[in-house]
């Protein structure tokens, strides 16, 4: 008798043992009991007229529903109101995009020497940057804008020295004389 390990048939499996396919313990099956389908969705049948075993996959609902759904669809059909940008609008967006993502670069090129995992997570410090807290005070000309401390301390320190990187730039805000001087809080003023 022929008997099944992980969906093997082993041959000489009944050999073993003289012949008793209980005695070699439960980890072989006899075919004979392998009617149904295993856990990855095959079934395993007897064919006819010999000990083989045939596998047959077995398509899951899902996946035959899947395949029937077309791949693409009108943008109409699925959302009515959407429009497509004009032209002009589009272009503007993408060189906004631009804009944001090579500023973003350069920030992260001026984070790289103060922070040494700047190559695997200096977009993600900026972003957490992006996101802080922080306090907005005028004093004579300048405006100070002071971030919250970041969420691990050498994060902040990285960010600090980025601030005073700009700082050093002397920007001035939009339509007005004040220079912006930027800073984390906690870290020490050397502006």
């Amino acid at each position: 008798m022929d008997c099944v390990h992980e969906g093997r048939a082993h041959p000489t499996a009944s050999g073993r043992a003289g012949g008793d396919p209980s005695a070699l313990g439960p980890v072989l099956l006899p075919i004979q009991r392998q009617s149904q389908g295993d856990r990855n969705g095959r079934v395993l049948r007897r064919q006819p007229g010999g000990d083989r075993l045939s596998v047959r996959r077995r398509g899951p609902a899902p996946v035959r529903r899947s395949r029937a759904t077309p791949s693409h669809l009108p943008l109409h059909q699925v959302r009515p109101d959407a429009r497509l940008l004009d032209e002009d609008r589009k272009l503007i967006t993408h060189a906004i995009r631009i804009a944001a993502y090579n500023a973003e670069s350069t920030l992260a090129r001026m984070l790289r020497p103060h922070y040494s995992r700047a190559d695997d997570e200096a977009r993600a410090l900026l972003r957490e940057a992006f996101t802080l807290s922080g306090d907005l005070h005028v004093s004579g000309d300048t405006l100070h804008v002071r971030l919250d401390p970041a969420t691990a301390p050498r994060r902040s320190r990285a960010l600090h020295a980025l601030c005073q990187q700009l700082t050093e730039t002397g920007t001035r805000y939009p339509d007005t004389n004040l220079t912006i001087s930027y800073g984390v809080k906690g870290q020490p003023d050397t502006s």
